[in-house]
């Protein structure tokens, strides 16, 4: 089994779960023992703290389960796998916004809040600790990416929000909305704090761990998205050169393989030269998941339902046929990306092939090029090697990696002007050894801004990023002067929780 990184602590240590709304999330002392006043001495207490934001992270509120919900149901990738689709997901892809009401949404905005609380009072208490400085201060740095990360998800997808940068110590210490160029600042600054306390490496005991580069390449992202896209080449500049490409695109998105007998039969590629951040999660083979959505507790499942919802046995999300259609004619990131009839699954070696049967798929149908027939995503999936009806995965989740760093650097070039010089970085990206694509070569602004876009949408597809792409463009009248805007009339930004104006009387 993996290394976990020491990141399953228990709940207690942080004291508040905070996972409902904004009036659970104001409670910071946990009434048993040890409290916020006892603990957090030591540089070891620290790092048990800044474990627990981790928790949050990977808990089936944000990035085990509903966190790629929000992204790629608003993206213009995924369609309703069937009648089978919950409500609640359903409504982000049918809806231009929302209710306030919606589930998915609410629990992504509460475990955020949660991770920032969380973050605040590891912020606190770090200066008190001089036991070893070292270790302080790198934890001081992870704890700002994952503060920055978790205001970047807030203010991307519903722009102003309450901003808290203290722990709340009372019941009645809400925040209204502050401004997004206020939030913005924070992120900033929390991001470039963190690239400058951070190692650009771990022992293997600490990966998953942020490091120098993930706090640059989302101090990139981030930076575009407020429209500077000057300080954002240079944020990823830092970046480029110290990562590097794998030969085989599906190393981006396999690992620990167990077969339908819990035998782990591969260990995958995850934490390889591309990957800049990734989520860890473990199949235990035990066909569980942590469905009290906490994400804590050393003998919690460590598993995510990522391969079970994109999967045919739930068939829940499928691709859209705007993405099937996206593919360039003999792009192999497309059979990288997409399963569909007629293919064969448990390819891995030692297993038995199974060729894909319309019979065997619980999803709709798809059209691509006339052409209408099952598919469903193969890209994070664990088909290759499990067939079982129920199998939550142990796939890492790769938030941030090397392909996304050189198309952001190619967007970065394109808005300045540099036509070649942003299909040199996309170049990089189509002649990955597993790809092999034609070049571009892209002669003005415009078409240098085309190029970016679709490369953006086939490497990078169903991977959270296409929705943020979505809102940074229609802002700047992209669509439909470059590209037809891919999810026409939705609302850009989500609705506040009602769970939240329910409670928060600032937000009414």
């Amino acid at each position: 089994m993996k290394q976990n990184m020491k990141l399953i602590i228990l709940a207690v240590i942080l004291v508040s779960s905070g996972i409902t709304a904004c009036k659970d999330k104001l409670e910071v002392l946990d009434e048993n023992n040890p409290t916020t006043e006892s603990y957090f001495k030591t540089a070891t207490e620290l790092q048990n703290g800044v474990n627990a934001i981790y928790s949050t992270l990977r808990s089936a509120q944000l990035i085990g389960r509903e966190w790629f919900f929000t992204h790629d149901m608003r993206s213009g990738e995924c369609s309703p796998g069937g009648a089978q689709l919950e409500s609640p997901r359903a409504e982000l892809i049918k809806q231009p916004s929302p209710a306030p009401s919606n589930s998915v949404m609410s629990n992504v905005w509460t475990g955020c809040y949660q991770m920032i609380n969380r973050a605040n009072l590891m912020l606190l208490k770090a200066p008190a600790i001089t036991d070893n400085a070292a270790l302080r201060d790198r934890l001081v740095g992870e704890t700002r990416f994952l503060r920055g990360w978790a205001y970047f998800e807030l203010i991307s997808q519903w722009g102003d929000v309450p901003l808290y940068t203290e722990t709340v110590t009372s019941a009645t210490g809400f925040k209204g909305k502050s401004p997004a160029a206020e939030i913005y600042t924070v992120i900033i600054n929390d991001l470039t704090e963190a690239a400058q306390k951070l190692p650009a490496t771990y022992g293997a005991s600490d990966n998953g761990r942020a490091t120098s580069g993930a706090a640059n390449t989302l101090l990139g992202r981030v930076l575009m998205q407020k429209g500077d896209y000057a300080a954002a080449k240079t944020a990823l500049l830092k970046v480029y050169g110290k990562y590097s490409l794998v030969d085989n695109y599906n190393w981006n998105f396999d690992g620990d393989a167990r077969d339908d007998n819990g035998v782990i039969i591969s260990t995958g590629h995850e934490f390889n030269a591309e990957s800049i951040f990734e989520v860890v999660f473990v199949d235990k083979g035990d066909n569980n998941f942590n469905w009290g959505y906490n994400g804590e507790g050393s003998t919690s499942p460590l598993s995510t339902v990522r391969n079970q919802e994109y999967g045919i046995t739930w068939g829940n999300v499928i691709p859209s046929d705007r993405l099937l259609n996206e593919f360039e004619a003999n792009d192999p990131r497309y059979k990288f990306t997409i399963y569909e009839e007629g293919d064969n699954i448990l390819t891995y070696p030692g297993l038995t092939p199974k060729k894909l049967v319309a019979a065997d798929m619980n999803v709709a149908a798809s059209m691509k090029g006339g052409v209408t027939i099952k598919r469903f995503f193969r890209k994070y999936g664990i088909y290759e090697w499990v067939n079982s009806g129920f199998h939550p995965g142990g796939l890492n989740q790769r938030v941030l990696r090397y392909a996304d760093v050189l198309l952001m650097l190619a967007e970065c070039e394109a808005e300045v002007g540099t036509p070649t010089q942003s299909a040199s970085y996309i170049n990089e990206v189509r002649r990955r050894a597993s790809v092999n694509m034609p070049p571009v070569a892209p002669a003005s602004k415009n078409d240098a801004l085309k190029a970016v876009m679709h490369e953006r949408s086939v490497e990078l597809s169903v991977e959270q990023v296409s929705s943020i792409d979505i809102l940074r463009w229609r802002k700047k009248g992209y669509f439909p002067s470059i590209i037809p805007d891919r999810v026409p009339g939705q609302v850009d930004l989500f609705p506040i929780p009602s769970i939240e104006t329910s409670t928060n009387p600032l937000l009414k």
